[in-house]
């Protein structure tokens, strides 16, 4: 059986690795979690809007609960993050699954602990060395 790709609003894009090899792609709607990050209606929408262009079934509920019921013995494979409460999801999720964690291209460099609750706080630490290759680090392979 193939996996079940759980999708989570760290990997919104049709190219991201997770899609690789394959699987039932979902995401869960989960407003308890929107509701504890402080996602507020206009992100909900950017979300939603996103995942219209993707190839994901969408289900409303409890991500946990839901993931369990979906996954019905299969592995789950979903994008890797430094969200503490998504990490917290997956770490549950590992007492009864499979779980393969897939990590994206770098994206920026930063030291330290990222603020997840402001965007513009967490991209004026990262705005220097966003989009550069390899996320502005020095490209080893040179």
């Amino acid at each position: 059986m193939t996996d079940l790709i759980w999708l989570h609003d760290e990997a919104l894009r049709s190219d991201h690795p997770v899609f690789n090899d394959g699987g039932h792609a979902v995401y869960i709607w989960d407003n308890a979690y929107f509701d504890q990050m402080h996602i507020g209606f206009k992100q909900r929408g950017f979300i939603y809007e996103a995942l219209i262009n993707l190839p994901v079934d969408i289900y409303e509920g409890d991500t946990i609960a839901l993931l369990t019921a979906l996954a019905e013995g299969r592995g789950i494979r979903t994008a890797a993050t430094l969200n503490p409460h998504l990490r917290a999801i997956m770490a549950q999720l590992r007492h009864e699954f499979t779980l393969e964690v897939v990590d994206d291209d770098v994206f920026a460099y930063l030291n330290g602990t990222p603020d997840l609750r402001r965007f513009f706080r967490y991209w004026n630490k990262i705005k220097t060395s966003a989009m550069q290759m390899h996320g502005g680090t020095p490209d080893l392979f040179e």
